[in-house]
């Protein structure tokens, strides 16, 4: 028996784009310290910071305010905190732009890698058509008690997520699941959560169907008997992070973009077992933000060495140059000793110095790159990059290189990710070289 409240409670209405992305941060943020609280974990805010823990669930940082003059400290004693209780799995949300704007530099820094875009949608109930007859055969029940954990293949049917069975016990009026089933087979389910107040919304998490029930419009039937449900309990609207498969369901259903946001994550015990050195955060800190002179004042200290290990996330110098856009601290980087590599050049756009790089040292086409050593041909393929693939190929790149992670070579990458025109340059180049 549902116990969320009855329609006529105080919501979100008639919201612009920008009130909207505030409204699903604080959807977020309330689930994840509801749930991490739910759960026996800790919640910790602090001058602009929220960052959960709970030690087998995962924890956050929630959508923080920061400021130039605090990131730093602040946090500082977040990763001292997350280093004392060993988490394993942190990500960091933020809104776009984040606060403050450079935030990034100290978050890769100290630890963190980049992560993925959320992508925002907002579904109005009040002009959405949400009546849509269901499959035929297929029934959708609105079950918080409905056993899902064995369900083989059903996505986010464990209890490691953001919804977790505790979270149900806890704070059932704030949780709803929907439980699709078809021919009484479950075939579906998603969830959602519910806040209250001037940026309240139903927020929609957990959507998944079961990969040989898919292609029914099961999907969107789960979705829009939530919407249903939600417009039923006085809400205007009902918001979503998008990925990049599950967004044409969506969209399907009536939903919108309506922005994105910016995440981060920390994983893995290396920044534990290996903390940065003080100077080192320094240095990579004004690296990514672009700041000379404060590189210059550390030039004297920063050996070639220190400039070409990589940081506690695995990124060269040159590489955090490069993701936040400052040719300029790359340039002093290479100039004090940095060395460059070819995907380093392309990525700060220097695309003929790339190319000059790979003429002059023909071996260099070959270099494997991160934890999971891939060639700049691997690379092209998964980022989709044409031109990159057609500058491995022209330097004669290896096409038999696998890499560590998944033991395939580029060819095999690029079918993975669809990457057609890739497919077609290197099935041309095969052929043409006769290997």
């Amino acid at each position: 028996m549902s116990t969320i409240p009855v329609s006529g409670q105080l919501v979100l209405r008639d919201a612009s784009a920008a009130q909207l992305e505030q409204a699903v941060a604080e959807n977020h943020r309330q689930l994840f310290c509801d749930n991490a609280r739910a759960l026996g974990g800790v919640v910790n805010v602090a001058d602009g910071l929220t960052y959960t823990y709970t030690p087998a669930n995962g924890s956050a940082v929630v959508f923080p305010s920061l400021t130039s003059g605090n990131a730093g400290a602040q946090l500082d004693a977040m990763m001292d905190f997350y280093r004392a209780n060993q988490a394993q799995h942190v990500g960091y949300w933020s809104l776009a732009p984040t606060a403050p704007a450079d935030v990034g530099a100290y978050l890769l820094a100290r630890g963190f890698q980049p992560g993925w875009e959320p992508c925002w949608m907002a579904l109005d109930l009040d002009v959405a058509q949400t009546d849509e007859l269901a499959p035929a055969k297929l029934e959708i029940r609105a079950s918080n008690d409905t056993p899902v954990h064995d369900v083989e293949g059903l996505p986010y049917n464990d209890t490691g997520g953001p919804i977790s069975d505790a979270l149900f016990h806890t704070w059932p009026e704030k949780v709803q699941r929907f439980v699709a089933f078809l021919d009484g087979v479950i075939a579906g389910q998603c969830c959602l959560f519910f806040t209250t107040g001037a940026n309240g919304i139903a927020g929609m998490y957990s959507v998944g169907v079961v990969p040989s029930m898919r292609r029914k419009g099961i999907g969107k039937a789960i979705v829009l008997a939530a919407c249903r449900y939600a417009k039923e309990h006085g809400y205007q609207y009902v918001m979503l992070n998008a990925n990049g498969m599950g967004r044409p369901v969506y969209e399907r259903a009536g939903f919108q973009v309506i922005g994105h946001g910016i995440t981060w994550w920390l994983m893995g015990q290396r920044y534990i077992t290996h903390p940065p050195a003080r100077h080192i955060v320094s240095l990579a800190e004004a690296t990514g933000r672009g700041e000379i002179a404060a590189l210059e004042k550390m030039g004297a200290s920063a050996t070639p060495e220190e400039l070409n290990t990589p940081l506690t996330n695995g990124m060269t110098l040159l590489q955090l140059a490069a993701h936040c856009r400052q040719p300029a601290a790359a340039e002093w980087l290479i100039e004090h000793g940095a060395s460059l590599t070819a995907l380093d050049a392309w990525d700060l756009g220097w695309k003929e110095r790339a190319a000059a790089l790979l003429a002059a040292h023909p071996p260099e086409v070959n270099r494997t790159y991160f934890d999971w050593q891939g060639t700049l041909l691997h690379i092209a393929a998964q980022r989709g990059d044409i031109a990159l693939a057609q500058l491995a190929l022209n330097a004669g790149v290896d096409l038999s290189i696998k890499d560590k992670e998944h033991d395939a070579i580029a060819l095999g990458w690029a079918y993975y990710f669809h990457r057609r025109e890739i497919i077609a340059l290197i099935e041309k180049h095969s052929a043409g070289s006769g290997s």
